[in-house]
Parts: C-alpha cells; structure tokens; sequence
C-alpha cells in the first residue's frame, strides 16, 4: 500500500507528524512520500483537472489548502482528514453552528458581521455594544482562522475591543465568553476513528491560552469520564475520522467545547501519554482503504 503526504510548504510543527508518519509507515510495509504543497501540483486546463502527482491508496492531507484538498477528492484521491471535515474544523463558527443544538455545552459564542466598506462607521461600531452587553467584559475575541492559540485575544475594555475590530475588522471574527475558572487551562482529547485515545490536560501559568507560547505544559487525564463520555459523542455524531478536541472547565469544573482540530499536532500528546498515535493512525487508514476498495 503506498500513500502521500501533503504538507504546507510552511511545515513547522508537522514536521514532527511527517517523521513520526515515516517511521511507523515502514514497520507496517507502508510506502510514503511527502509533497509539500507549493501550488504547483494541479491546475484546471480545456475544462479539466491536471495533477502532477501519481495516484496513491491515500492521502495524509496535513495542510489546509480546501482548494487542493477538493481538487484530490474529485480525482478520486481518498484523504485523511476529508475536505469538508477540514473545512468545517478550520473555521472555528462553523465548528460551533455544527455542533449546536445538540444538547452539548458550548461557550457563548456571537459571530461578527462581514464588513465590505474601506473604512469603519460608527454603526459598524454599535455592533460593539451589543457584544459586551451580551458577554460583558473581559470577553475573548478571535479570528475565526489560526491555531497555536494565533489570533485570540483576551479584551478587558470597550478601547481594547474597538481597537481590535479597527485592526481585524476586514478578517471572519467571533467573540465568545470568557471562562475564567479554565483561565491557562484546556482539555484535549485525541480521536481516531470515532473512537477517544486519550486525553491530556494543558497548563499555561503564563497566558490564558493554554496552547499559546512556550511555557505551557500537559499531563495526562487518567480519569475524566465525563469529558471521554462527551468527546466520543462528538466524534461519533461528526464521524471523525482523526482529530484533537478541545474543552475548558466551566465553573463546576465541567467540560465546555472550545474547538476541534483537524489536524492536531500530537508531538505533546505523545511525550505525555506515551500512546503511539502515528501507528494507531496508519493502522485505522490501513483497515479503511482496504473496506473501501473491496
């Protein structure tokens, strides 16, 4: 069985789930190569797509380029994570509008309105007001696109939340409560297959962002049954195939979904859990591919 990795040509931290990929692929007989998407790999021409890649059982697709990821799909590549997964996970409203009206806890969570004017009124700026009204201050304003905790800000008055909005404003927003008693602190669960893996808790003492900077760190969840219970709900009802998803504590001490992750690094999940998530991986993409092509 051969297969492909994509990766964007800014690899950073994946370089650590390419080597990890490699490594567990030769000991199950699996041949993987790697392309680093650059942009020059498909193109439309006299109305038809053209690769210049060979065909491959799979695709690992780590980057989140949806144009390429679709152009794969309709050229019958199988990818692990699938396009629209991709998608619905990269925007973190999408997440949330998906995962509402399940019965789950959810932070509250208003979206920001587009705006297409080149210069900010101040009706744009009223939309403010009804923002801290509803989630009063400090409240979380972030980018609905970034990871690594990128984009996100903690606002704890109405000039730092104007000033954001001057500066972001041209960007997808949302704007969400903030959950003191979670303040450095997040859940994370790993899934494959539907399935939990494991959990592992993040610390920061240093930012209210637990996955933000370098002086976070993890261990791991030996017993939370309440956050497994609700990660699997998750992943069955969203039939994940591979993802991290991520919780605060509210003030019960009670998991609340943050955000989901389609392609979670798991270099600290590893170190910390010591679960061989790149075997477990391959192994599910393994079983499938063959379901799939019999």
């Amino acid at each position: 069985m051969n297969g492909l990795i994509v990766v964007n040509q800014s690899i950073g931290h994946n370089q650590y789930k390419i080597n990890r990929f490699l490594e567990e692929g030769k000991k199950l007989g699996i041949d993987l190569n790697v392309l680093i998407n650059n942009g020059t790999t498909a193109k439309i021409e006299n109305g038809e797509i053209v690769l210049s890649i060979p065909k491959y059982d799979f695709v690992i697709y780590l980057d989140k380029d949806i144009y390429l990821a679709r152009i794969l799909e309709r050229q019958g590549y199988r990818l692990f994570n699938k396009a629209d997964f991709i998608k619905l996970c990269d925007d973190k409203m999408l997440t949330l509008i998906r995962c509402a009206n399940e019965g789950w806890p959810i932070i509250k969570t208003l979206p920001g309105p587009l705006v297409y004017t080149d210069e900010l009124t101040e009706e744009n700026y009223h939309f403010l007001d009804h923002v801290i009204d509803e989630l009063g201050l400090p409240l979380v304003a972030k980018r609905v696109y970034g990871s690594l905790g990128e984009g996100v800000y903690l606002i704890d008055t109405k000039d730092k939340l104007k000033e954001f909005y001057k500066v972001n404003y041209r960007s997808p927003l949302l704007f969400e409560e903030y959950i003191s008693s979670s303040k450095g602190r997040s859940l994370r669960a790993i899934v494959i297959d539907k399935k939990v893996i494991g959990i592992i808790e993040r610390d920061n003492p240093a930012d209210f962002r637990s996955n933000f900077g370098t002086t976070n760190f993890s261990t791991k969840v030996e017993k939370n049954e309440k956050c497994w219970r609700f990660a699997e709900k998750i992943s069955q009802k969203l039939d994940i195939e591979y993802a991290g998803i991520d919780f605060l504590y509210d003030k019960n001490e009670e998991p609340i979904l943050c955000e989901i992750n389609s392609n979670a690094f798991f270099e600290e999940f590893e170190k910390t859990t010591n679960i061989n998530v790149a075997k477990l991986f391959l192994e599910m993409i393994i079983n499938k591919v063959k379901h799939e092509q019999q």
